[in-house]
């Protein structure tokens, strides 16, 4: 085989790999030892995939690992805040669990009898 067609394979092979370099499995955003650098601007969304709101701010601590993060709630523009160990993140949306209090507190519907 002729050196040529080896690089070309080789390219081929890892062609997939390298078009999914921004991809990153969903980590805990406390796991992280800075913030990354798109999270100023990611999406917020509950673990059924509904848009809460997008990332105002990140708290950090005296490392500079995720602390908490705070959003503006897309249903009636109230700050929220919560925990980076409640926040997952895959490099571009951060997914969080329903069953803090704040955020059930989004996901709640309320009735007419309310």
């Amino acid at each position: 085989m002729s050196l040529k067609l080896v690089m070309f394979s080789a390219a081929l092979a890892f062609a997939p790999a390298l078009a999914q370099a921004d991809e990153i499995a969903p980590a805990a955003l406390n796991s992280f030892t800075s913030v990354p650098a798109k999270l100023s601007s990611a999406q917020v969304l509950d673990q059924n995939g509904h848009v809460l709101g997008t990332v105002e701010r990140v708290q950090t601590d005296q490392d500079g690992k995720p602390n908490a993060l705070s959003f503006r709630a897309a249903s009636d523009g109230r700050l929220v805040v919560i925990g980076a160990a409640a926040v997952s993140y895959n490099g571009h949306v951060l997914i969080t669990s329903n069953d803090q209090p704040q955020i059930a507190a989004l996901t709640t519907t309320r009735t007419a009898a309310k």
